[in-house]
């Protein structure tokens, strides 16, 4: 994997985190966290792999799927990137809190 794919998964996680703590969906659990990103190659799609405590998976991967939109913005606005890519959320398997 290429130095610059590895900072944008790491630039995307850190600004995904940081828009976890501020969304107010009662449907996502307080504990949640980004465990791991992975973008694809031409920087198209971005894997976000979620973990959660306290709440159950479907809900929290409807609550993120929902802010999907609000989470891109933000994206956009922190990172310059030329193309941004379309985020996923999916639960981190085996990751428990």
């Amino acid at each position: 994997m290429s130095r610059k794919l590895e900072q944008v998964e790491s630039a995307i996680a850190r600004v995904v985190a940081e828009v976890l703590r501020d969304l107010k969906d009662p449907r996502l659990p307080l504990l949640t966290s980004v465990e791991r990103v992975r973008v694809s190659p031409d920087l198209g799609r971005a894997r976000v792999l979620v973990s959660s405590f306290g709440g159950d998976d479907a809900s929290t991967l409807r609550a993120l799927d929902a802010a999907r939109g609000y989470i891109q913005a933000e994206l956009g606005r922190s990172l310059k990137l030329r193309r941004l890519p379309l985020l996923s959320f999916h639960t981190a398997p085996g990751e428990v809190l």
